[in-house]
Parts: C-alpha cells; sequence; structure tokens
C-alpha cells in the first residue's frame, strides 16, 4: 500500500463536498450504513473485523491550511498551522478506509494536545470517550468507486475536520457478512 494510491483522499481536497440531500443519485443502502452512521467508525471497523483491525500511519505533520478549508474554519483558523494525519484503517491487513484529520494549531491545546501522538492509534478512539463530544452534519462527495464523508468534530470548545472514505475492499467484506447473516440466520 502506497501514499501514492491513496493521496487525493484529503479533507481538503478540491473536490465538491455536499450535504446528504444534495446528492443525486443516492448512495445505496450498503453506502449509506457507513455514510451516515454517527457512531464510532473505529468501533465498528474493530467489530467488523474481528479485532483484526490496525492503522497505518501514511504520513502526518505541520501544513497550512489551504483556501478549502476555508468555509469550515473560517479565514482565521482556515490560514493558520494544522496538525495533518493521513491514515488507512485496515481490517484483515485490506485497507478499508482512508483517512485524513486536520486540526489547527489553536485546537491543539490542552488534553487535546495528545492527538499529535496517536501515532498507530485510531483517532476515533480517543474523540467517543469524550461525552461532550458533538459532531457536525457530515459532507459527503463520490470519488472513483467510493464514497466519502467530512465532518466538524467540536470537543472542549475545539474544532477538527475529519475526513473518511470508505473504500470497495470494506464494501465488499459489508456485503459478504450480510450475505453469511442471510444465508445462515447467523451473525458471522
Amino acid at each position: 500500500m502506497t501514499d501514492k494510491e491513496f493521496s487525493g483522499y484529503r479533507a481538503d481536497a478540491d473536490v465538491t463536498w455536499r450535504r446528504v440531500g444534495q446528492h443525486w443519485p443516492r448512495p445505496s443502502q450498503t453506502w449509506r450504513q457507513c455514510l451516515l452512521d454517527p457512531g464510532s467508525l473505529t468501533q465498528r471497523l474493530q467489530t467488523l473485523s474481528n479485532g483484526h483491525f490496525k492503522v497505518q500511519v501514511l504520513d502526518e505533520g505541520w501544513i497550512y491550511g489551504s483556501p478549502h478549508t476555508l468555509p469550515i474554519f473560517g479565514s482565521r483558523k482556515a490560514t493558520q498551522l494544522m496538525w495533518s494525519r493521513r491514515v488507512l484503517l485496515c481490517g484483515y491487513d485490506q485497507p478499508w478506509v482512508a483517512a485524513h484529520s486536520l486540526i489547527p494549531i489553536s485546537s491543539v491545546q490542552g488534553s487535546l494536545r495528545q492527538l499529535l501522538w496517536l501515532r498507530d492509534r485510531p483517532l476515533g478512539g480517543f474523540l467517543f470517550r469524550h461525552p461532550h463530544l458533538r459532531r457536525d452534519e457530515p459532507e459527503l462527495v463520490r470519488m472513483d468507486e467510493c464514497w466519502g464523508r467530512r465532518s466538524v468534530f467540536h470537543l472542549e470548545g475545539k474544532s477538527l475536520l475529519v475526513a473518511e472514505f470508505f473504500l470497495p475492499e470494506l464494501i465488499r467484506q459489508i456485503q459478504n457478512q450480510q450475505n453469511a447473516f442471510n444465508t445462515t440466520g447467523l451473525r458471522p
């Protein structure tokens, strides 16, 4: 798995992100299960992979915000330094999700400073432990043969942007498990 294969899957990609109701044709039911699930994606992937889950870091470091983050963070925050973290979320050693998070330097204060040292631990594992976590309505995009979503999360008065691109291998895994359930009546 090379970084180049997944370089276009970015939270600040120059693509047309739209609210859920603005997409036509709409994503299929299987895609909507992924895109609209408000819970922890990390927890869902860990369950789906029977614990054979890992985070592969593609790159992380400081970057300057781009014009594509202006509508999200506003001009003051979007032009400042941001912590950028691009990872693959893998099940059974297959890339299932390409994820990219952008965190303005002003958000990496206090306990959120821990986000700089996640390394191969999932961001969702950190975020969803906090009972006061708030998530804005996601925006969706169709890219090649996959769909992506991005959401702004708010925690301790700070904001961060997370984009997740659901790769075809994840959809195949979900469909295989659904087929196994439909044939046997037993949970896989």
